[in-house]
Parts: structure tokens; C-alpha cells; sequence
């Protein structure tokens, strides 16, 4: 399956060669984990701009996959875009409320806006909904340090 080859190919550094088999598999098959591989590789080396292409393009044919909205809420937070990310975070959860780190994400948007009580609630909401999730936890440890 291409889509597995594109993740090895990405795993061992070849990443030109895994967007294009990921990209390939994309123009063949239409299929949405290439699209979801693809748009996460963009968006973990800060590639915002064709990450959001990608995921307009997913909605288009996947408008009801809840994993676009949250990559869009993921590039908006990660371009300093935080009421746009938090709005899309939003469309998440009337999707799906138990989505994992959405909450997370609200959390540290909320942090990033001076919002500490709030965002300290989005965290409890986070582990409350995934337990093993260790970012979170580490989020509110500081919460007990700090001095807002």
C-alpha cells in the first residue's frame, strides 16, 4: 500500500519522496489517510500553507471528518491565528466532544490569550476525557507552580 510505503519513506528522512507517494496516492485513490498523513507531516515542519491547501482540499471530498477541522485548528494555532484556531476547535467538538487533545489545544490557546483560569479548565476537561494524555497533566502541574 502506498500510503505505508510514503510513512516508511517519512520515518527513514526521505520526506520530498513522501509527499510525493502520499501526494501520488492522493490523485490515484482520492484516500483520506494519505490525506491525513500528508497534512501531519506539513504541519509537524512548519509547512502551514501547503498543510491548509491539503485540508481545504480533504473537506471538499471529506466534509464530515472530523481530523480536517481539528488540522485546521492546529495550523491556525500554530500561525498565532488563536480565535480562528479556538473557533475551529469549537466545530470539533460539536463533531465529536470526546475527540483527543482538542481540549488540550484549547488549553494552550487559551494560555497563549492570558486565559489561565480558562485554559487550566480546558486541561482538567483534556484529562478528564483522555486520561493518559501526559501533556496535559504536565499543563496543569504548572498550573499548580504558577503565579497568575
Amino acid at each position: 500500500m502506498p500510503f505505508n510505503r510514503a510513512t516508511i519513506l517519512w520515518e527513514k528522512g526521505y520526506h520530498d519522496k513522501a509527499f510525493s507517494s502520499w501526494q501520488s496516492e492522493i490523485l490515484h485513490r482520492n484516500d483520506i489517510n494519505s490525506y491525513q498523513k500528508l497534512i501531519e507531516a506539513y504541519i509537524s515542519i512548519g509547512k502551514y500553507n501547503e498543510a491548509e491547501q491539503f485540508t481545504k482540499r480533504a473537506l471538499t471530498y471529506y466534509p464530515n471528518y472530523v481530523n480536517f477541522y481539528f488540522y485546521y485548528a492546529m495550523i491556525n494555532f500554530y500561525r498565532g491565528n488563536y480565535n480562528q484556531s479556538f473557533s475551529y476547535t469549537e466545530k470539533v467538538i460539536e463533531m465529536n466532544k470526546y475527540f483527543p487533545e482538542v481540549y488540550l489545544l484549547r488549553g494552550m490557546i487559551m494560555e497563549k490569550l492570558n486565559q489561565h483560569e480558562q485554559a487550566r479548565n480546558e486541561f482538567i476537561k483534556e484529562v478528564n476525557n483522555n486520561p493518559g494524555n501526559r501533556l496535559a497533566w504536565a499543563k496543569l502541574r504548572e498550573f499548580k507552580n504558577a503565579n497568575y
